[in-house]
């Protein structure tokens, strides 16, 4: 994957948003990612604008998309954070709390720390709640991938 700065938990909570909304429709708009994150429209309008400027976000008229590029951050971001969730949860921490916990976490960890867990937790290709794991070679079917979020 092209590299991007580590993105902040807040950055990766707008961009889900945008994907989550995206696979209804093939767009969103800034109102529903106000609705979907309860802030105010300065505060979304401002996010969507670094998002933007970062390539992984683009505007058409008032539709907003992601990128290629930004389709490639949540695909890895879904995988880590599925991988996450696995360990956590064979840890015998709670789904709700492997789940919770992994989102805010994923960050901290490289994709080598990740594809290592992986390894040991045997290649798992569902996270704990029974979801299937992006294939982060290709975001191609993307949308076929639910975001898991207890």
């Amino acid at each position: 994957m092209e590299d991007v700065r580590e993105l902040s938990v807040r950055e990766v909570e707008y961009l889900l948003t945008v994907f989550r909304k995206c696979r209804e429709k093939g767009y969103t708009r800034n109102k529903h990612v106000v609705e979907e994150l309860k802030v105010s429209k300065s505060t979304a309008s401002l996010m969507i604008k670094k998002l933007s400027d970062m390539g992984l976000v683009v505007s058409t008229g008032r539709r907003l998309r992601l990128t290629d590029k930004g389709e490639k951050v949540i695909a890895e971001k879904l995988w880590k954070h599925g991988v996450l969730e696995n360990a956590l949860y064979s840890l015998g921490t709670s789904l709700k709390d492997s789940c919770r916990i992994s989102w805010k976490i994923e960050n901290v960890f490289s994709t080598e720390v990740v594809e290592e867990i992986w390894e040991n937790l045997g290649r798992p290709y569902e996270c704990p709640c029974g979801l299937k794991l992006p294939d982060r070679s290709s975001s191609k079917r993307l949308k076929e991938y639910p975001v898991c979020s207890i």
